[in-house]
């Protein structure tokens, strides 16, 4: 399989806006999601939860600019850093570089790693 493709196809869903879609088609049941500084999340329902919880509180459209993206077909990984520029009501005004470290399974991803520096707040 081509993690590139999924990826591909995983990034134009969400970018529709159709985020119950993509936890579908994207994302094991079991799903850990591990970002820092925060407790892990454990099953699709608490991630998708969570990423709600997020969307919810953004007072803006935010910003997203992708620095790097490698794939690793063999190992099943796709690694994917970024600037997120972002203003939510809870948190204010955010700079942050994300990187983001998918592990999949049978086309889906059933781990994911997201190490967060803020850049600033």
């Amino acid at each position: 399989m081509k993690y590139r493709d999924q990826f591909a196809r995983l990034s134009k869903l969400q970018e529709s806006g159709d985020n119950e879609e993509c936890w579908k088609e994207f994302y094991t049941e079991d799903v850990v999601k591990r970002i820092t500084g925060l407790e892990p999340l454990v099953g699709r329902d608490a991630c998708r939860e969570q990423v709600q919880h997020f969307i919810d509180g953004l007072t803006g459209a935010p910003k997203i600019e992708p620095t790097a993206i490698a794939f690793d077909d063999e190992n099943q990984v796709s690694i994917i850093e970024f600037r997120h520029d972002f203003s939510h009501k809870e948190w204010g005004e955010i700079s942050q570089m994300q990187t983001h470290i998918q592990r999949w399974r049978e086309g889906r991803i059933y781990e994911e790693n997201i190490y967060v520096i803020n850049l600033k707040s």
